[in-house]
């Protein structure tokens, strides 16, 4: 019983802890460019730090950098959740994950190619220098 107990409270100082490190934003406040996205911000337009920047701009921001991006989705591409996105200065890779998919579906939010939208995310740079960046969706909103 000891055993447990003591595990029970290694957890928690575990979790107590690792809490602490996604105090450095506060619920509610907006993300700052430069710095990953944590659990409780608000990303809604408006409260945002990153402003909608061109497809060309995501191919010179870090790993793991905010990023807003506007236009339409060009195809699917059906290798993880992979699409083609694209706006006026060119394509980029965006993965549109299941959690993201389904937030749409029960919103009645249907997305057409002609329709466009915005893409609040992170840009993934590739551990090798050869690979192309991605935009991992959290948000989709429709314009």
């Amino acid at each position: 019983m000891k055993k447990y107990t003591a595990i029970l409270v290694l957890g928690l100082v575990f979790f107590i802890t690792a809490g602490s490190a996604f105090a450095q934003s506060a619920p509610g406040q907006a993300a700052v460019p430069g710095q990953p996205i944590y659990p409780g911000q608000q990303i809604i337009s408006g409260q945002y730090a990153v402003q909608a920047v061109p497809v060309v701009q995501a191919w010179t921001y870090g790993h793991r950098m905010p990023i807003v991006i506007q236009g339409n989705l060009v195809q699917f591409i059906g290798v993880k959740d992979l699409y083609i996105f694209r706006d006026t200065s060119g394509d980029v890779l965006v993965k549109i994950g299941r959690r993201e998919r389904e937030a749409l579906w029960f919103q009645g939010v249907n997305i057409d190619t002609a329709e466009t939208i915005e893409i609040y995310g992170e840009v993934h740079r590739p551990r090798h220098s050869w690979g192309t960046p991605e935009v991992h969706a959290r948000i989709i909103r429709k314009i």
